[in-house]
């Protein structure tokens, strides 16, 4: 089977562990070699095991190109996840390590996701044959729900990063709330394994085959069909519906609209709607309350400037005394 192939056969197999409908899209001679894995799951799970490690995992110490390998955060659909030094530049990095040699196309594109330069992007420092060097990040998957407020900032940095992936023409195609980390910093978008370039003829991943998340997955993206930043913008919508529950639904409803023709057509259409749609903060809030005795001086005052207007006013008026006289010349 060829590596290209074989590919095929482990993407898909992932997606069908998730949902057994994606084998509906899928050609009949993949169809019955996934179906084949996934009756094997149960005793062996053939594809969950790096073929180059013949079942075994690194561990601390292992080396991979310049990189020391210091302790495993996991695993993705990709393969295996490691935290690890560069013995060049002393610096932390994380390393994910496929199941299989990467193919030029896929290395190339990588490359070009490599040049997202963004501050809540997860950034590619390097393509080995079969790993992906990406930055270190120490923080959580997003998780709601949150205050309105979080919840709004944390939205404006993922539209934001999104903003910048498609206007390389790069898009995610698995964003969901497992692939967003918050940090200390705000939020970094992880995960671009599955993401697809969009110059013609090019993907990282092939075409007619569904990736992705089931549970974040757009209509077209389910039914296998051309993906684009419309895409990404459904995922977005469900990724809202989580983060709060008072978030704006005129903003949540366009991004899940079925056909893309009617959704937000840009990660920076979304941003600035939900700008407009944010509560308004009530007057004064954000500024320090005043003194208690500021207060009561402030109404002192207004009592005793009342009462003088008062007094003022139902004084009864002093007219003042008016004399006549009137020079009638000398006496006769």
């Amino acid at each position: 089977m060829s590596p290209e192939r074989l590919r095929q056969v482990e993407e898909l197999y992932h997606a069908a562990r998730e949902d057994h409908a994606v084998l509906d899209q899928a050609d009949p001679e993949l169809r019955r070699k996934v179906e084949l894995l996934l009756a094997q799951d149960s005793s062996d799970k053939i594809l969950d095991r790096p073929a180059w490690e013949a079942g075994v995992r690194l561990t601390p110490g292992a080396q991979i190109g310049p990189y020391t390998i210091e302790a495993s955060l996991g695993e993705g659909g990709m393969g295996e996840v490691y935290r690890a030094v560069d013995t060049r530049l002393n610096r932390m990095v994380a390393i994910k390590v496929a199941k299989e040699n990467f193919s030029e196309r896929f290395e190339r594109e990588a490359r070009a996701i490599a040049a997202l330069n963004h501050p809540h992007i997860c950034t590619l420092y390097d393509v080995g044959p079969n790993y992906l060097v990406m930055e270190y990040i120490e923080g959580a998957p997003l998780k709601g729900p949150l205050p309105l407020d979080q919840a709004l900032k944390f939205a404006a940095q993922i539209c934001d990063a999104l903003d910048a992936a498609h206007r390389k023409g790069i898009t995610h195609r698995d964003l969901k709330p497992a692939n967003i980390l918050v940090t200390k910093a705000g939020v970094k978008l992880l995960d671009f394994g599955l993401a697809k370039f969009n110059a013609p003829g090019e993907t990282l991943t092939a075409s007619n085959i569904v990736m992705g998340t089931p549970a974040y997955m757009a209509p077209e993206q389910k039914e296998g069909k051309e993906c684009d930043a419309r895409t990404d913008i459904y995922a977005l919508g469900l990724v809202f519906r989580e983060m709060a529950a008072e978030f704006p639904s005129n903003v949540i409803d366009r991004c899940l609209e079925k056909d893309p023709v009617d959704r937000w057509h840009s990660a920076h259409d979304v941003s600035l709607a939900l700008a407009l749609a944010a509560p308004t903060p009530p007057v004064g809030v954000g500024h320090a309350r005043p003194l208690p005795w500021v207060i009561a001086a402030a109404l002192g005052l207004a009592f005793i400037v009342t009462g003088f207007l008062f007094w003022r006013a139902t004084r009864p008026v002093d007219r003042p005394l008016m004399r006549f006289s009137a020079d009638l010349g000398p006496e006769a």
